[in-house]
């Protein structure tokens, strides 16, 4: 296997301990010997650090495990152009849609573990900032796909870690009082968690800003259903409300075992509305698979 495939290590700073290879799992060889190595220094001089950037350009998400141990992932060392997703035109063309800008509202990407999630909102970050301008700002934990800086003449996009900052509260208050004045600016937000996150997102995204997140679910229902019970969890009474007000788009994606990505998508209109202001959750699969006819021809 050469070096350049792998996608994990499993590492410890005591010698005597083997280091894993993934894809695999595989003991690692003398071939891997010399990135091995420039990970343990890293790890050494600051153990803590959730991010290592090699000296090669390479970029590794660190976590430790247990005691010396440290699982480390190879993190994209650009961000994906949105047109390299394999993303049906239609949904390309709801992430992108110009009308958000000054309207805002909650775009919301849900799918399971694996199923490119975080390389789909950065990509339509990038992709946003680059067709109509703007500031973003993203709250990660930790930033996976380096997007910070301009994009286009008139984007700009910074990013921020909400472990840096001390947790999600102080994050979102940070991030809203560095919004500029009179600016129609985006929110991007790594993964919904907690009732907290959750319920603070749907409220911000009725106020004029277009927040963009992602979160774990099985379906596009699903995960508006959760989304709202942990709002509601979360203290906000009004969570079906809000979120029936401040949603524009939810989409699920998922990898096909062919590896070709499965996309849906609910964008916002008059029924979807009503049944999320109803609880109706149930009631969106058939206007998912709506969508899902009306467009099969434009992919």
């Amino acid at each position: 296997m050469s070096e350049p495939t792998i996608t994990d290590f499993r590492l410890s700073i005591e010698a005597d301990k083997p280091t894993i290879i993934f894809p695999g799992p595989l003991v690692a060889t003398n071939e891997h010997s010399e990135t091995i190595e420039r990970l343990k220094e890293e790890i050494k001089k600051n153990p803590l650090s959730k991010m290592i950037e090699l000296d090669d350009g390479s970029r590794w998400r660190n976590q430790r495990m247990r005691d010396d141990r440290y699982a480390l992932r190879r993190m994209p060392e650009k961000c994906p152009n949105i047109d390299d997703l394999g993303l049906p035109l239609w949904i390309k063309a709801l992430l992108l849609q110009s009308s958000m800008k000054e309207q805002g509202g909650l775009i919301v990407i849900f799918g399971q573990t694996g199923a490119g999630k975080t390389s789909t909102l950065s990509a339509t970050i990038a992709g946003r900032l680059q067709l109509h301008g703007g500031y973003a700002l993203t709250l990660e934990d930790p930033p996976e796909h380096p997007i910070e800086g301009a994009h286009g003449s008139k984007g700009y996009c910074e990013q921020l870690d909400v472990d840096e900052m001390g947790g999600f509260d102080k994050a979102v208050h940070t991030a809203l009082r560095c919004f500029p004045a009179k600016d129609s600016s985006m929110l991007g937000y790594g993964e919904i968690r907690e009732n907290l996150t959750a319920a603070e997102l749907v409220r911000i995204a009725v106020d004029g800003h277009l927040v963009l997140a992602t979160m774990h679910a099985k379906s596009i229902p699903e995960g508006l259903q959760r989304l709202a019970a942990m709002a509601n969890a979360a203290g906000e009474p009004n969570a079906n409300d809000l979120l029936s007000t401040g949603l524009q788009l939810a989409i699920h994606q998922k990898f096909a075992a062919n590896g070709r990505l499965d996309v849906q998508a609910l964008p916002r209109d008059n029924k979807a509305s009503a049944h999320i202001q109803k609880g109706e959750f149930s009631a969106l699969k058939e206007e998912v698979k709506k969508q899902f006819m009306n467009n099969a021809n434009n992919s």
